[in-house]
């Protein structure tokens, strides 16, 4: 089906555009601290390769989803003023920020993947007369968490080309406003959807067993769980979506609200902890007046 200029004349209201905007900013800004905690620990220790498999192949599927789904904010910009295009592009732009920042903690938990968590010595022998013994040198062995962060990199990669690939041959095969075309979108959304209800769940076990918040940022989560309520809200008022775009992103606030509750108690339980050991060396210095 042919582009019709026509069905251009929706333009999204002012308070819309406006909570779209905030949101684009404050989701900027929400994932900083998270990234610099990551740089200033020069580790990712504590941070699930599940959970980040599920987040990037569910940031990139959603990301795919609002464009095909509001394909038509991108063509209707060719006949908009400047100010109602950048309107109208603000709910891809909000998805397209999420998406693209989960993606960068994605490279940074691979960029500052624990050097020690890595590689495991390994001795290499040799059988003789049916005995193992030891040869000259050690070999080392990837771990099985190392190499769980190589197949999920694999994994996310092949994700990206299949979502790019599919899409652009629907796009240009049946158009972007066919039926099949927007299965696929919906699709996309409903995956979006599976994946970010498992999401939280590896990082909650991970956390919940290591007993620590590791390189996991809490004020990130302070500012994401109240506003991803309020971004689920601002895509569901958009014209021309459906509740596959928004509801993954509802469902992920709740999780990890979950996530960020564990990591408060576990965050107080170890200042408690450092506070006693801080009381009890203090006592076990001598005063001076002892000493006299």
């Amino acid at each position: 089906m042919p582009f019709d200029p026509t069905v251009c004349g929706e333009v999204p209201s002012s308070h819309n555009t406006f909570l779209t905007a905030l949101l684009c900013v404050g989701t900027f800004l929400s994932y900083l601290p998270q990234h610099l905690k990551i740089l200033n620990r020069r580790s990712s220790d504590g941070i699930s390769p599940y959970f980040i498999l599920l987040g990037t192949i569910g940031a990139g599927s959603n990301i795919t989803n609002i464009v095909l789904l509001q394909f038509i904010a991108l063509q209707c910009c060719t006949v908009q003023t400047l100010g109602v295009c950048v309107a109208s592009l603000l709910g891809i732009v909000q998805v397209c920020i999420q998406g693209g920042m989960f993606y960068i903690t994605f490279v940074l938990y691979m960029a500052f993947f624990p050097e020690q968590s890595k590689y495991v010595a390994a001795e290499e022998t040799e059988e003789t007369d049916g005995e193992a013994r030891p040869l000259l040198g050690r070999m080392q062995r990837a771990t099985l968490e190392w190499q769980t962060a190589l197949w999920v990199t694999a994994a996310v990669a092949t994700h990206a080309v299949v979502c790019i690939l599919m899409s652009a041959l629907l796009v240009m095969a049946v158009g972007p406003y066919a039926g099949p075309t927007r299965t696929w979108a919906s699709l996309l959304g409903l995956f979006s959807l599976c994946l970010t209800c498992m999401q939280f769940f590896p990082q909650i076990v991970k956390t919940w067993r290591a007993g620590a918040v590791g390189a996991l940022s809490i004020p990130m989560m302070l500012m994401q769980t109240p506003g991803g309520f309020l971004f689920a809200y601002s895509i569901a008022i958009r014209p021309g979506v459906n509740w596959s775009s928004w509801i993954s992103t509802f469902v992920a606030a709740t999780l990890q609200g979950v996530l960020l509750a564990i990591c408060l108690v576990f965050d107080a339980r170890e200042k408690r902890a450092l506070s006693v050991d801080d009381r009890s060396a203090g006592d076990s210095q001598p005063s001076p007046a002892a000493d006299a």
